[in-house]
């Protein structure tokens, strides 16, 4: 999955897939980090998306049942406060954490 495009649900590119977080107490992917903008590297600004907001992978691409706007405006990382991070993340999606 690492590299791979990620689209919104009509199709757009939001960029590519540069991490996966696993919730390691339930040994699951929770969350796919999508890096978009940038060149060559520099500059990407990374979006974190839940799993369960994925609503497709085929030909090579990972599909997203929101618009690219959506997915802009939801939560921007915050590491120091992971935990109240992914509450407003899974609540901006409307995913029950």
């Amino acid at each position: 999955m690492l590299g791979c495009p990620v689209t919104d649900r009509d199709g757009n590119v939001l960029g590519t897939v540069e991490d996966l977080l696993v919730d390691a107490g339930n040994r699951r992917f929770r969350l796919i980090s999508v890096e978009h903008g940038g060149v060559a590297g520099f500059g990407a600004t990374p979006s974190l998306i839940p799993v369960e907001a994925v609503h497709g992978v085929a030909d090579g691409h990972i599909r997203i049942g929101r618009s690219s706007a959506q997915v802009a405006d939801a939560p921007h990382v915050d590491q120091t406060r992971m935990g109240e991070f992914c509450e407003s993340l899974y609540g901006y999606y409307g995913i029950a954490a």
